[in-house]
């Protein structure tokens, strides 16, 4: 009966740490692909209008 609450830290212990260094490792793009661009209103606003000759596509998830 020791085993299942040591198998129980351990788990917990492994996705802990998964979950930290997803949080605080960056993650790098591949080369030669520009980076994922922030949206916050002013950088977007000055982003979307210096694309005007591009093809824009602008995609909202929902969770629900």
């Amino acid at each position: 009966m020791k085993r299942k609450p040591l198998a129980i830290a351990i788990l917990l212990l492994a996705v802990a740490a998964w979950a930290a260094y997803y949080r605080y490792v960056p993650g790098r793009t591949p080369a030669g692909q520009p980076p994922l661009a922030d949206l916050d209103p002013t950088s977007f606003d000055e982003q979307f209008r210096a694309a005007s000759g591009d093809m824009r596509l602008l995609v909202l998830l929902s969770p629900t």
